[in-house]
């Protein structure tokens, strides 16, 4: 979507809020009064948590409003949304060309948030401290994943001589496809490399960020990627190139390996879904996107 549509809506949901934190809930009252409104939304699982909170927060406003929220996958949420079967498809992935031209032509990208993808090890690993300090380069982090670099002393000699511990997300998930994207070497990307591709198959696959988080700060020797705001006191987010993920900077661009998160729509919304894209823009929503840990981009 044009940034002019986006801060079309962005205006609409500021109206539409500050009616609403006024007890005006009248304006989001269809026709015929109490008349019940149902929609779906299916997709990412990185954005599944603060879309279900969002989803919660419009449905106790507008109690004539069912909405269900499912973490099914970017791919899937993209493919529902292509296909009619979800009234918005929720996406941690740019939406690929190809996908857009299955569609006719017609998806939507309503882009609500930012997030860093960041590169994770666990706080025990026995060089976290040198780790923490010289960081990767984005290159080393293209050699891991292509399996290039086995041990981690095949990263620096100073390192320690053990097998690192490769995790990954399900071909299909919106972290996963972002990270295959952003991480590059001399142009090319991770996702188009034939070494990545083999060897991806034998790395340690994990359903969502929060799992990620969890085994990675489990394993002294893992290595793996999750979005910013799933890290915790138990791994250390290592710095690329020499910057370390943070807020600051994701939204001035420094720290590559960043992404929008993504709503989208089979043709422009309407009634009742356009005023939960509005809400989700809007001051409350854009509290959600921060409170989960995402980086607002309204507001």
């Amino acid at each position: 979507m044009e940034k002019k549509s986006i801060t079309y809506l962005a205006i609409i949901g500021m109206i539409a809020m500050f009616f609403i934190g006024w007890g005006v809930t009248s304006l989001l009252t269809p026709v015929g009064g109490e008349q019940r409104a149902t929609f779906v939304i299916t997709g990412s699982t990185t954005t599944e948590p603060l879309i279900t909170e969002c989803a919660d927060q419009f449905m106790a406003i507008n109690p004539n409003v069912d909405i269900s929220v499912s973490g099914t996958g970017s791919g899937s949420g993209i493919s529902d949304t292509i296909n009619g079967l979800n009234d918005i498809g929720m996406s941690s992935r740019n939406i690929k060309t190809t996908e857009n031209d299955t569609a006719g032509g017609t998806l939507i990208d309503y882009k609500f948030a930012k997030d860093g993808i960041a590169i994770i090890i666990s706080a025990t690993h026995p060089n976290a401290t040198w780790l923490q300090i010289n960081g990767l380069t984005m290159d080393q982090v293209f050699l891991i994943y292509n399996g290039t670099y086995n041990t981690w002393d095949d990263i620096n000699p100073s390192l320690v001589a053990q097998s690192i511990d490769v995790y990954t997300r399900p071909d299909g998930s919106g972290t996963r496809g972002s990270f295959e994207e952003l991480v590059t070497k001399d142009s090319e990307e991770l996702g188009d490399n034939s070494g990545y591709q083999t060897s991806v198959t034998g790395y340690i696959e994990v359903a969502s960020n929060t799992v990620m988080a969890q085994q990675v700060g489990l394993n002294s020797y893992g290595f793996g990627y999750c979005g910013l705001g799933f890290v915790d006191a138990n791994l250390i987010a290592v710095p690329v190139n020499g910057v370390v993920p943070s807020v600051a900077t994701i939204l001035d661009e420094t720290y590559a390996i960043s992404r929008s998160l993504h709503m989208l729509t089979n043709g422009p919304a309407t009634g009742w879904v356009q005023a939960f894209i509005d809400f989700v823009y809007g001051p409350y929503g854009q509290k959600v996107v921060e409170d989960e840990g995402f980086i607002r981009i309204w507001f």
